[in-house]
């Protein structure tokens, strides 16, 4: 029987989120500038890059899952990796933002290279951080304490990143007297933060090191990959959720993404671009701090839709209403509440979908269904791009263009129309399929105890 968890392996769950944070928003916010303005890759190249990596990213998830239910090291299944795999994707990473080689096909190969070794890595440690929410307790409460704790941490490393990230680029690059090496030197220094973040909570977690490592049986469980499959396919509430998040981080990257256009094109407030992006995350950090008490009162499915729904209506106001900068900014830091609460929530949500899976089939697919928390991330990712470009191409779009009629609303269906249709699709899809309630879930744990017993 599992130990019952100290605080400090409740509180400092979010902190490798803190140190990945850090790390993973120099490529969010500033690779194709990297690749573009720094190592002076040509745009054809570019392109060509941003492509290939977006696709080589999608496929490592499942591929880390799968590495992540075959594997069971010494120091655990899932907090071995805590310790073993942030050295190795900090040291790829730092290839990724170099300018290696004599000819802009060989420095993209490398960076190539770069990105698909060290996003095969961290998905895998990454899906294994997030596994422990499962692995080391079966107290829905803890769980969802170290959901939004994640929540806090993610949205703190992000606020970190976006205050001193970019000036720190800059500064040592002029220092060095290369910019690219502002770029190398940042990656290297972050993925340093990362490696710290994880050991701290892996020594954290020494007493719960084999938690989740076995089966009832005292055995490692190494599933086949037949059945990982399985898990999905007879998993409807993992599906539901994994659709709607889809559609919630689409949005998200679709109004990070049409941000500027609509600062500067809409409202005519570019200075107040960098105030909004910063605002956001400050109403991500203190959605995480009450997303815990909601959900414990609502329950998880309830306060994730509702959570939801104000975003939509959030974004559908700002697509129907004329509004001024101010105006503007105030309603989207009331309707991103409604994007930071659920984001607090989903770990807790995919650890509900572990156990469906084992009371369902009888066999646990922990690490398999939580690398799977990745999949909409990187899917929206990709989609993204492709609707920001249509949009743009739709109101045949050129830099410093002519305000216009048509240019408005163009910017404000791909701003906040297209992001809510795509939210509501997701979230009437994950109302009826995400079928875990609390009551079901206490059924579910009772119903799996009792078999194990036998």
């Amino acid at each position: 029987m599992n130990k019952p968890l100290k605080k400090s392996a409740i509180n400092l769950y979010g902190l490798p989120s803190f140190g990945f944070q850090t790390l993973v928003n120099i490529e969010v916010f500033l690779f194709a500038a990297f690749l573009t303005d720094f190592a002076k890759i040509p745009l054809a190249l570019v392109s060509t890059i941003l492509l290939v990596t977006s696709i080589i990213d999608i496929v490592s998830v499942p591929t880390a899952g799968v590495i992540l239910e075959k594997s069971n090291m010494k120091w655990g299944k899932y907090r071995s990796w805590l310790l073993v795999g942030p050295p190795v994707a900090a040291f790829f990473y730092v290839f990724q933002f170099s300018q290696i080689g004599g000819s802009a096909e060989v420095t993209a190969i490398i960076i190539i290279l770069g990105f698909a070794i060290s996003h095969l890595v961290w998905n895998t440690f990454y899906a294994a951080h997030i596994s422990l929410n499962n692995a080391l307790t079966t107290i829905r409460e803890e769980r969802i304490m170290m959901a939004s704790n994640r929540g806090m941490f993610n949205a703190l490393g992000a606020l970190v990143f976006s205050y001193f990230g970019v000036k720190s680029i800059t500064a040592i690059g002029a220092s060095v007297g290369n910019p690219v090496l502002g770029y190398t030197y940042m990656a290297a220094i972050t993925g340093v933060i990362m490696i710290v973040c994880n050991i701290i909570y892996f020594i954290t977690i020494k007493d719960y090191a084999q938690n989740g490592s076995t089966t009832a049986a005292g055995k490692a469980d190494k599933m086949p990959i037949s059945e990982m499959i399985k898990q999905i396919i007879v998993n409807p509430p993992l599906i539901g959720l994994m659709l709607v998040e889809l559609g919630r981080y689409l949005g998200r990257f679709i109004i990070f993404g049409m941000a500027f256009y609509y600062f500067k094109y809409v409202i005519n407030d570019l200075p107040g671009l960098a105030i909004f992006l910063t605002g956001l995350t400050i109403v991500s950090f203190f959605a995480a701090m009450i997303a815990a008490p909601v959900a414990k009162r609502l329950g998880e499915k309830y306060t994730y839709a509702l959570s939801l729904g104000i975003l939509i209506i959030g974004l559908l106001m700002v697509w129907f209403l004329p509004l001024d900068a101010n105006a503007f900014k105030i309603i989207m830091f009331v309707a991103y509440i409604g994007y930071g609460l659920p984001d607090s929530l989903g770990v807790a949500m995919y650890s509900a979908t572990v156990d469906y899976g084992e009371w369902k089939t009888g066999k646990n697919a922990r690490g398999f269904i939580m690398s799977l928390i990745s999949i909409p991330i990187k899917t929206s990712i990709l989609i993204r791009s492709v609707i920001i470009s249509a949009v743009l191409v739709s109101v045949n779009y050129v830099a410093d263009m002519a305000v216009t009629p048509e240019l408005v609303q163009g910017i404000k269906n791909g701003f906040a129309l297209y992001p809510s249709i795509i939210m509501i699709i997701g979230l009437l899809l994950m109302l009826k399929m995400y079928t875990l309630t609390p009551k079901k879930m206490a059924e579910m744990s009772a119903e799996v105890e009792a078999r194990k017993q036998k």
